[in-house]
């Protein structure tokens, strides 16, 4: 809708500039009609021949002829100085211009000693001679009234379409703005609804995105009055308050009871709760969390999930706050996330990290410095004791001393992964899971029921629907459509194009010769058409028998010194190319004026030549060095004689 909306404010504009391209010429005539009419009543009024006080507006014809025939004196009555300070002048004069401009009051003096003309004149374009711009005006004065120049802020009405969400059709709408006439005539601002910059009921945030709108948690904000769009702040707020980087963030509250801030931009690009995503959380892990805590005291997290109901334990991960003087300077955030805390006894404290194929591979990046950097700093920041690293599958090996890193295969089950962790924990703390024996002999997992519980209050589903593969249809093939020949091609089509069976993007044609060959000859269209192809292949073969125009080895040696001589870059072997022996003819024939700049035949005079003479161009146009060999010849043998002048003076 947007890029629609774009269209239509980009057509109107061109065709507002054309309009005021013409109104503009127009105001330049009548200005410079004023400014001649200017220079020849004040050159008349100094060259007069009265004295000041005696001359009249009847001396001046050029002014005299504008007197308004309301005036009640008349012009030969009336001095040519008269003025009075501070006073309206009681004299009218009239327009000779034709424009219907009323009469306007003005001192003979004015229009005399300083040539004024018109007042209407000097602001001749009005809002009614754009009429595209005009057809949008919708405020109670005329446009006639209105110059196209105003900074007033008058009421546009932009008539386009619009897209309906609910039935996503499209229907007529009218927006309405404010804006100056200035920016609109001068600087060809469009619409300011379809820019944006002004919110109804097509572009706002309750229109298009209502879901969003209802977790708005401001009360004095309208959402049918904020854009879908919005992130920065403007330029002069910003500068207001002397910050960079400063965004609109507005405070929003899910149907969870979740608050936090976020821009408009961030809500319709997808950003939603940060307490309901989902997005740093699998449900493998989940399952590997509930197993461990059947064997492990879990730590639940500070803040319980409001979408669990009593009874399901919390699974969720936890945000580590770290002191400021173990905070790595190079680390964005000071809080640190971990997917699950366990207590051991004697108050040892261990973390859990489950680390998947898709991103801790180094396909992406290598995060393996960082999760060992993070490691230390949770130990010295004496948040953990201990940090588990559980890595799926064939993940790059990872040596961090204040971590211990289990690895599981990469189809492992919720009980394998949980097997694996607690003996790894249990042989670094030997009392860390009393019941762990018992677990390793029922030979299954145990605690999936909660697992399952957790994974449908946050995720609506244990697993999502399978997708059916959709068919690929067939492609439909495209529609062939015959072209004829070139114009100067030999080849007769006699059958109808068909695809190439090696190579369906070829499309082929059989043609005949109309040099006597009675074999068909199979071509790509597409080349016969522009050219390439014109023949079965007898121009090639004839044009290699013509033979080529005899040039003597001695004019060869002749022709590479005077080209060396020219700086004119050839071979170094073999026949010397056409062109370069016929512009060395013509110069050793004194006819230096055939040559261009760089000492050689013009292609263009040539090839103007062989065409008006009948004669056959090369392949695909070009000249053969016959043609320029033929073309050098015919020119010295045009050549003038020269013959004596005889001299007038004899025979007196």
């Amino acid at each position: 809708m947007r890029s629609v909306w774009d269209d239509f404010n980009g057509v109107r504009r061109e065709q507002i500039k054309k309009e005021l391209a013409v109104a503009r010429a127009r105001q330049a005539e009548v200005t410079a009609y004023w400014n001649r009419h200017k220079s020849t009543v004040v050159g008349r009024w100094n060259s007069r021949a009265s004295a000041r006080g005696e001359a009249t507006v009847a001396d001046i014809p050029e002014v005299a002829a504008q007197w308004h025939q309301y005036n009640l004196v008349r012009p030969k009555n009336v001095s040519a100085t008269a003025q009075r300070r501070g006073q309206a002048s009681p004299h009218l004069w009239q327009c000779p211009l034709g424009f219907g401009h009323e009469p306007w009051p003005a001192w003979p003096k004015d229009r005399i000693q300083k040539g004024a003309g018109c007042p209407e004149c000097r602001r001749l374009t009005r809002l009614a001679d754009l009429p595209t711009l005009a057809a949008q005006y919708g405020g109670q004065i005329p446009a006639s009234d209105i110059t196209h120049a105003s900074h007033e802020r008058v009421p546009w009405i932009c008539r386009t379409w619009a897209v309906d969400p609910s039935a996503g059709v499209w229907q007529p709408v009218e927006h309405r703005f404010e804006a100056m006439v200035k920016e609109r005539a001068l600087q060809g601002n469009g619409c300011l609804v379809c820019a944006g910059y002004v919110i109804d009921d097509t572009n706002s945030l309750f229109t298009w995105f209502p879901e969003i709108a209802d977790e708005l948690d401001a009360p004095d904000l309208d959402p049918r009055r904020l854009p879908t769009s919005q992130h920065n702040i403007p330029r002069k707020q910003a500068a207001e308050v002397e910050s960079h980087g400063v965004y609109v963030t507005l405070p929003w509250k899910c149907r969870h009871g979740h608050s936090w801030k976020a821009t408009i931009l961030n809500r319709v690009q997808g950003t939603g709760c940060g307490d309901c995503s989902t997005s740093g959380i699998s449900k493998e892990q989940v399952r590997l969390v509930a197993e461990l805590a059947g064997l492990i005291d879990l730590v639940p997290p500070e803040s319980r999930d409001p979408r669990l109901s009593d009874g399901v334990p919390d699974f969720a991960s936890h945000r580590l706050t770290v002191p400021p003087e173990h905070k790595p300077a190079h680390w964005r955030y000071k809080d640190v996330e971990v997917d699950a805390v366990f207590h051991l006894p004697h108050g040892v404290r261990v973390g859990l990290e489950y680390d998947g194929a898709f991103h801790h591979s180094v396909r992406q990046r290598d995060r393996r410095q960082y999760e060992n950097e993070k490691s230390r700093v949770l130990v010295e920041a004496g948040l953990l004791d201990l940090l588990i690293h559980v890595r799926i599958g064939n993940l790059p090996e990872m040596e961090a001393p204040h971590a211990l890193v289990v690895t599981v295969p990469e189809r492992a089950t919720a009980y394998q992964q949980a097997s694996a962790v607690a003996s790894a924990l249990c042989a670094r703390f030997p009392e860390a899971a009393p019941s762990l024996s018992a677990y390793l002999n029922s030979g299954r997992a145990q605690h999936q029921a909660a697992a399952d519980a957790y994974i449908t209050a946050v995720w609506g589903e244990l697993r999502p629907p399978r997708r059916k593969p959709k068919k690929a249809a067939s492609p439909t093939p495209r529609r062939l459509s015959p072209t004829a020949p070139h114009a100067d091609s030999l080849l007769s089509p006699v059958s109808e194009p068909y695809r190439n069976p090696e190579s369906p993007n070829d499309i082929l044609r059989d043609y005949r010769c109309d040099c006597g060959n009675p074999e068909v000859f199979t071509a790509v269209q597409s080349q016969v058409t522009s050219g390439n192809t014109r023949s079965c292949g007898c121009l090639v073969t004839q044009a290699r028998q013509r033979p080529r125009p005899a040039v003597s080895k001695a004019e060869t040696h002749a022709v590479r010194a005077w080209a060396q001589q020219r700086r004119i870059v050839i071979g170094g072997s073999g026949r010397v190319p056409d062109r370069v022996t016929a512009s060395f003819r013509l110069d050793q024939a004194g006819r230096d004026d055939l040559l261009g700049p760089d000492g050689l035949l013009d292609e263009a005079r040539v090839r103007e030549w062989a065409v008006s003479a009948g004669r056959q161009l090369g392949v695909r146009g070009r000249l053969t060095g016959e043609l320029w060999l033929d073309y050098s010849t015919k020119e010295l043998a045009a050549e003038p004689q020269t013959t004596e002048t005889p001299d007038p003076l004899v025979g007196r």
